[in-house]
């Protein structure tokens, strides 16, 4: 049984870890949406980036809007989960087509070679770990608002229950290399430079962040998802590279699913 000490050590450790989280993001937001000192570059966006990102942004929330409302009520099978790698897949290659056939770099336009992995990698887990507080803090939040009765993701019902390493393979490729690829690449890469262009930095987060968010299909999980994609919008901004949140997604999913086949 845990002692009350145990309990009020920990609040007082997440307490001081979320200050920290605080520390290092609410400079960054103010820098980004108040002051517009963002690293990331609007310059290579035509009228084709916005009518392309609009269709998409109607996409997915049409997608996400589903997905919430079937919650429960569907089951994930491993056709599921290669039919939207697929989708990922075909969009990435459809926006970098795009890119190409107009002359633009994607290795400079998304300095994925600005600071080299490693130099990415430091950076990443810096703004991961800043991260990690502000998400513990707002998904204990759901957890009491609901007074503990709150469902898994059907992903995570899937991983728990599969039996074969072909579906556990296709999970831990699914979340540590293409959602973070694919992602990462759509949502911070693609559709929040458009928004930032037209809309301004904050609009555009909040956009993107929600959308991101919903296509998970879990209401439970939208709070945490939500501050997450804000954290890895910010940390691009501060970076300018979008290797940095591609790698704290990879390592983000990582985590969560090395806890799911270990921990639950």
């Amino acid at each position: 049984m845990v002692s009350g000490s145990f309990v009020w050590l920990a609040l007082a450790a997440l307490v001081a870890l979320t200050a920290a989280g605080l520390r290092f993001y609410l400079p960054l937001a103010w820098s980004v949406f108040v002051r517009a000192e963002g690293a990331v570059a609007t310059s290579w966006i035509g009228k084709a980036d916005a009518a392309v990102a609009l269709v998409l942004v109607l996409w997915f929330a049409s997608l996400g809007h589903d997905a919430l409302a079937a919650e429960g009520d569907r089951s994930i099978e491993f056709r599921h989960i290669i039919g939207g790698a697929m989708t990922y897949a075909s969009v990435v290659v459809f926006l970098l087509g795009i890119l190409v056939y107009r002359g633009i770099s994607p290795a400079r336009t998304f300095g994925w070679d600005a600071l080299g992995f490693s130099g990415a990698l430091g950076r990443a887990v810096v703004c991961l770990l800043a991260a990690y507080p502000l998400l513990m803090l707002v998904q204990a939040m759901v957890f009491g608002v609901s007074g503990g009765n709150v469902s898994s993701q059907d992903v995570v019902e899937f991983l728990q229950a599969a039996e074969s390493p072909r579906d556990r393979m296709a999970v831990l490729a699914m979340a540590i290399v293409v959602a973070p690829l694919a992602e990462e690449f759509i949502f911070r890469g693609y559709l929040y430079p458009v928004g930032k262009k037209y809309f301004g930095p904050f609009l555009s987060t909040l956009v993107t962040a929600a959308l991101f968010a919903a296509l998970h299909g879990h209401m439970a999980s939208l709070p945490a998802l939500f501050t997450l994609a804000l954290c890895l919008t910010l940390s691009y901004e501060k970076s300018g590279s979008l290797l940095v949140p591609t790698i704290m997604h990879a390592v983000f999913n990582a985590v969560s699913v090395i806890g799911i086949l270990f921990l639950m």
